[in-house]
C-alpha cells in the first residue's frame, strides 16, 4: 500500500537516498503514513518496536555499530517524549538518528483534543535542529518542494560535521484515507566535505609551542577507527609522550594504558607532582574515569588543554583548555608527531609513565590473584575469555568501570552509552547493535539497569548472536563503592539506592525466549562463559550471583592494594 500523504512519501525517498537503510518504528494510527511510505522506498528495512523508549535505544545501537544514520517513527502525543533519553545520548555520542513524529495540526494544538501536545521544539535541546512540515497545501505545490527542502536539509545536518540527531515534526491532517500513488525521483542535495587536515604550517607552529613540553594524550568514547589507532599508536613512540586511552576509546597498542583508574587512581601526591604534564591532548568524547579528570583538574598543565574535537561549543571539562583543534586526530597526530621529530624533543616522560605502570600493574595482578568470589573475580574472569571476534556492549553503573581496570584482551569493538551515562536503554542499545553485528554481541549488565530496560527483550528481530550477562548483587553494587552513598547507614543505603529490582532473572529469559544459563562461583562462570560465547548456543542470559557486601569491600580494598610502594 502506497499512502496519500505525498509529503510522507517525499521524506523517505530523500532519506534512503541520503544513506538511511533502516528505520526502527513504532505502532500508531497517525504516524501510519509515515510508516507506510518508508517501508515502500526502496533500500529501507523496518522494525517495530511497541515500546518508543526502547525503540529509541534499538536504533541508537544500530547506528552506533553501522556508524550510518537510522530513522526513527512515532505517532503524536507523549510518544515523542519517550525519545528524549535515547536522542540526548546521540546528541552527546555525535550518532545520527532521524527522528520523525506525527503530529496533529498546528490549529488544534492545546485545545483538548486527543494526543495533541507541544511537540515542534520539544527535543531542541538535543537535536543538531528542529524542523516542522505543516499539514496545508501552498501555492504552485510549494508543499512538495518544501518537504523536499526539509528532508534534505535533515539529512545534511545529521550527517555533517560532527554528527547527531535531527527531529522533523510532521503534521497530518488525517493519518490514512485512500491510496496514493509514488512520488517522482526527489531531488537530493549533495554535500562535499573535504577530510579536515592540519596544515604543515599550523602543525610546525604548534610544534614549537610544544617542542619542549611533556605532553599527556587522554582519548576518551570512540567508534573504531584504524587510520586514529595507527596515528595515535606511532604518536606514543615519542619520547615526551605519553597516551592513556580509556577502553571505550577503541584503541589498541603498545604504549599506552587502558586501566586509567588503576594507574591514576595509585599516584600518590609527590608522583603526581612529579607526572604533571606541560600540556594535555584529548580525543573522543567523555571519560569515565574520575580519576584522570582529579588528577588533571588539580595539576593544571602550563600550556593547557588542547582538545581536538569537532563538538560544538567549548568543552573545558578539565577547566584548563586553551585550544579547540577541529580537525581528524589522525591528521593532527600525523603531521604534530612529524613535525616535533623534525624539532626536536625532549626525553624520559614516556619512560616515567611506564616504569609507573609496570609497578602498579605487578601490584594489580597480586592483589587479583588473592581476591575471592566476588564481582570483580567474575568480571575478571569473564574479561579474560573476551575473544576478538566479539562486540561488546556495557550498562553504566560498574560493568563499564570493571572493565576500565580489568580488560586486558581487546574485542572488536566495544561500547557504552557515556554520552549521558544514564542506566535507561543499556540494553535496547544492545539489542539495536546486535542486529548490526553479523558475530556475537556481548552485553554486560547489572541487574538495576537490567531491569530498567526489560522492554528490550520482547523486540521480535533480536538475533541469535546476542549474549546477556546480568551481574545480581542485589541491586545498585555502585552505591556501596561510592562515598556519597557508602558513608549512609546501611539501612538508609540499602533501602533507598540498592533496593535489589527482584526480578526472577531465569523466568524474564525463559519468558522471552531467552536460553537461560547460572553461575555462583568461578567454577561455574567458566563453564557457562564456554556455553555462553559458543556461536552455536543462541540467544542466551548468564545470571551471575554475588555478595554485594563482599563485591564492595574487594573494590575498595583494590584502590588501597595499588597504592602500596
Amino acid at each position: 500500500m502506497i499512502t496519500d500523504k505525498t509529503s510522507c512519501s517525499i521524506i523517505a525517498e530523500v532519506l534512503g537516498s541520503h544513506g538511511v537503510s533502516k528505520a526502527v518504528v513504532s505502532p500508531g494510527s497517525r504516524c501510519a503514513p509515515i510508516s507506510l511510505a518508508l517501508d515502500d522506498a526502496e533500500g529501507i528495512g523496518l522494525t517495530v518496536v511497541a515500546d518508543e523508549r526502547s525503540a529509541a535505544f534499538i536504533a541508537l545501537g544500530m547506528a552506533q555499530v553501522s556508524r550510518k544514520p537510522v530513522a526513527l517513527v512515532c505517532t503524536s502525543g507523549s510518544a515523542l517524549l519517550n525519545y528524549a533519553p535515547a536522542v540526548a545520548e546521540a546528541f552527546y555520542q555525535g550518532i545520527p538518528l532521524i527522528v520523525i513524529s506525527a503530529d496533529r495540526p498546528e490549529q488544534w494544538i492545546d485545545q483538548d483534543d486527543s494526543q495533541t501536545i507541544r511537540q515542534f521544539e520539544a527535543l531542541d535541546h538535543f537535536v543538531k535542529r528542529s524542523y516542522d512540515i505543516p499539514d496545508t497545501i501552498m501555492p504552485d505545490n510549494e508543499h512538495l518542494w518544501y518537504a523536499n527542502r526539509i528532508a534534505n536539509d535533515a539529512c545534511l545536518t545529521a550527517l555533517s560535521g560532527r554528527q547527531g540527531p535531527v527531529h522533523i515534526n510532521v503534521q497530518l491532517h488525517a493519518p490514512l484515507t485512500r491510496p496514493g500513488s509514488r512520488v517522482e525521483k526527489q531531488r537530493i542535495v549533495e554535500d562535499i566535505d573535504p577530510d579536515r587536515r592540519l596544515t604543515r604550517e599550523d602543525a610546525f607552529d604548534l610544534a614549537r609551542q610544544a617542542a619542549d613540553a611533556k605532553i599527556l594524550v587522554v582519548a576518551g568514547f570512540m567508534p573504531p577507527d584504524s587510520r586514529i589507532n595507527r596515528a595515535v599508536a606511532e604518536f606514543s613512540r615519542l619520547p615526551n609522550v605519553y597516551i592513556l586511552h580509556e577502553t571505550l576509546s577503541n584503541l589498541h597498542f603498545s604504549g599506552g594504558h587502558s586501566a586509567l583508574d588503576t594507574v591514576i587512581g595509585s599516584l600518590s601526591e609527590n608522583e603526581a607532582v612529579e607526572m604533571t604534564p606541560d600540556l594535555v591532548i584529548t580525543i573522543g568524547g567523555a571519560l569515565v574515569s574520575r580519576f584522570v579528570k582529579q588528577f588533571i583538574r588539580e595539576h593544571n598543565p602550563k600550556l593547557g588543554h588542547w582538545a581536538i574535537s569537532d563538538a560544538p561549543g567549548v568543552t573545558d571539562c578539565f577547566k584548563c583548555l586553551t585550544k579547540r583543534i577541529s580537525v581528524s586526530p589522525d591528521s593532527f597526530f600525523r603531521r604534530f608527531g612529524g613535525a616535533l621529530r623534525s624539532i626536536g624533543v625532549s626525553t624520559g616522560y614516556r619512560e616515567k609513565w611506564h616504569r609507573h605502570a609496570d609497578r602498579v600493574m605487578r601490584l594489580h595482578e597480586a592483589y587479583l590473584s588473592t581476591i575471592g568470589w566476588s564481582d570483580m573475580k567474575g568480571m575478571q574472569t569473564i574479561f579474560s575469555k573476551i575473544s576478538p571476534g566479539v562486540n561488546l556492549q556495557l550498562s553504566n553503573g560498574t560493568p563499564v568501570r570493571y572493565a576500565q581496570l580489568l580488560q586486558r584482551q581487546a574485542p572488536h569493538a566495544e561500547f557504552c552509552n557515556r554520552g549521558v551515562s544514564g542506566i535507561d536503554g543499556c540494553t535496547s542499545t544492545a539489542v539495536g547493535a546486535s542486529m548490526e553485528y553479523g558475530r556475537i554481541t556481548l552485553f554486560i549488565s547489572g541487574d538495576l539497569s537490567f531491569s530498567y530496560d526489560l522492554s528490550a527483550l520482547a523486540c521480535r528481530d533480536i538475533p541469535d548472536s546476542l549474549r546477556i550477562i546480568v551481574f545480581n548483587n542485589s541491586g545498585g553494587g555502585i552505591f556501596r563503592f561510592v562515598a556519597t552513598t557508602d558513608t549512609l547507614p546501611k539501612d538508609k543505603r540499602e533501602s533507598l539506592f540498592c533496593a535489589p529490582p527482584g526480578l526472577n532473572i531465569e523466568s524474564v529469559a525463559r519468558s522471552f525466549g531467552f536460553n537461560y544459563l547460572r553461575a555462583d562461583n568461578e567454577s561455574l562462570l567458566e563453564t557457562a562463559l564456554s556455553e555462553l560465547l559458543d556461536p552455536a548456543q543462541g540467544k542466551t542470559i548468564l545470571e551471575v550471583k554475588t555478595d554485594p557486601e563482599i563485591s564492595a569491600k574487594t573494590l575498595k580494598d583494590y584502590f588501597i592494594s595499588i597504592k602500596k610502594t
